[in-house]
This record gives C-alpha cells, sequence and structure tokens, in this order.
C-alpha cells in the first residue's frame, strides 16, 4: 500500500485494539526496558549455574507481571479512594518521574545493587523491584489502563512480559551476541523516546488540569494567563 493511501494517525487509530496492544505494549516495554537491562541481569545472575539463573528470571518475570496486573485492577480504584488525586494530575507527575528515569538512563548514572544470598530474594529483589517494575511503569500501567481499559492493559501486560522473559531468560547469551556497545546505543535510544513520551505525558496532564478549572470556573482558567 502506498505511504499516502495509509490512515492517519497512528497505529492505535486505525489498527482497532490491537493497535492499542501495540501502541501501549511498546510504551510499557520501553519503561521496562529489558535490552537495557540486559547487562543489569547477567551481572546479578553470573555467580548462578544455568538452571538456577533460569529460575531467578522466571520468578522474577512472573512476579513483575503480577505487580502490574494487580494496579491494572485496583490502580483507579487506589487514586479516587486512596489517595484522592486525578489521572491528570497523575499524568503530570508520572511524566515527570518518567523523564527523570529517562534522563539517568541515559546519562548512565542509575543506582548500583547489591547481590542477596537467597535466590528468590534477589528474583524479587531488585530484579522484579526496582529494576523490572518500578515506580514509573506501575504509573504508566495505572494511566494506561485509564485510556484502554482493564482487560486490554492485562492482555498488553501479558504481551508486553512474553518478550521481556524471553529477552531477560538469554540476557547472558544475548549480552555476548549483541555486544556491550550494541546494547549501550540501542537503550539510550530506547530512554530518549522515553522522555520524549514522558514530555508529551506532561503536557496532556497540563491539558486535562486546565480543562477541568475550566469546566468548574470559567474565570480560573483566564487567572492562570
Amino acid at each position: 500500500m502506498p505511504v499516502g493511501m495509509l490512515p492517519s494517525g497512528g497505529v492505535e487509530d486505525w489498527a482497532g485494539p490491537l493497535g492499542l496492544i501495540v501502541h501501549h505494549g511498546l510504551l510499557l516495554f520501553a519503561v521496562v526496558n529489558p535490552i537495557g537491562n540486559m547487562p543489569i541481569y547477567a551481572d546479578l545472575t553470573r555467580q548462578l549455574e544455568i538452571r538456577e539463573r533460569g529460575n531467578v528470571m522466571n520468578l522474577a518475570v512472573f512476579t513483575s507481571l503480577g505487580v502490574v496486573i494487580l494496579f491494572a485492577l485496583i490502580g483507579d480504584w487506589s487514586l479516587v479512594y486512596l489517595f484522592n488525586v486525578t489521572v491528570g494530575e497523575l499524568e503530570i507527575a508520572g511524566g515527570i518521574l518518567l523523564f527523570i528515569i529517562a534522563l539517568r538512563g541515559v546519562m548512565n548514572q542509575g543506582a548500583s545493587y547489591q547481590h542477596p544470598k537467597d535466590n528468590r530474594m534477589l528474583a524479587v529483589f531488585p530484579i522484579a523491584f526496582p529494576i523490572m517494575v518500578g515506580p514509573g511503569a506501575i504509573t504508566v500501567t495505572i494511566i494506561t489502563t485509564g485510556a484502554i481499559g482493564q482487560i486490554l492493559m492485562i492482555i498488553t501486560a501479558v504481551v508486553t512480559f512474553f518478550f521481556v522473559f524471553l529477552i531477560a531468560r538469554n540476557a547472558d547469551r544475548l549480552m555476548r551476541l549483541v555486544g556491550p556497545y550494541a546494547g549501550m546505543m540501542i537503550a539510550r535510544l530506547l530512554y530518549i523516546f522515553l522522555a520524549a513520551k514522558a514530555v508529551a505525558m506532561v503536557l496532556n496532564g497540563t491539558r486535562e488540569f486546565i480543562h477541568g478549572l475550566s469546566a468548574t470556573d470559567p474565570n480560573a482558567v483566564a487567572a492562570l494567563f
């Protein structure tokens, strides 16, 4: 099909539910960033036997998926009844948080992690949380669930973490295959796109905030300017 005949808008606009899954799955994948975290996965499990390493990564991925599904189910409820914040406010805060995460990734100033003696503890902390699923992934999950609904978000999470699982389980092999410099370049590119998405989230949250003010008090918007 010629480029000029393609429908306008992004893939989420013209591919229906599948487009939504692809679009939001790519965002969640960028936040989880398994490619950029391959060196961390490999380093934290380098002293383990092959079978133990596989068990650790299995538990880490399924724990991370469980956390994302949990926040997909109760995240919106927790916003309204526990914290009394709106999606727009969370979008602004989440965008700022994602931008900080992206900046730290680009500048390579991430935190260093210790090696727990218990393999299950290693899988849960720090691999599952906060390396795989940190505050950024939780924020994206809550906001995305509000946009596309719980069912599509859960499907998106399952599809996304299937690819996370493939990368995490083969982090050692992939690091040897890709090489440290190519892996670093791919990770930095992901963080740059993540920073752009973070700016978009802040702008959208600000727009929602201003719209909410205009709905309750039209003079309040004029007072801002």
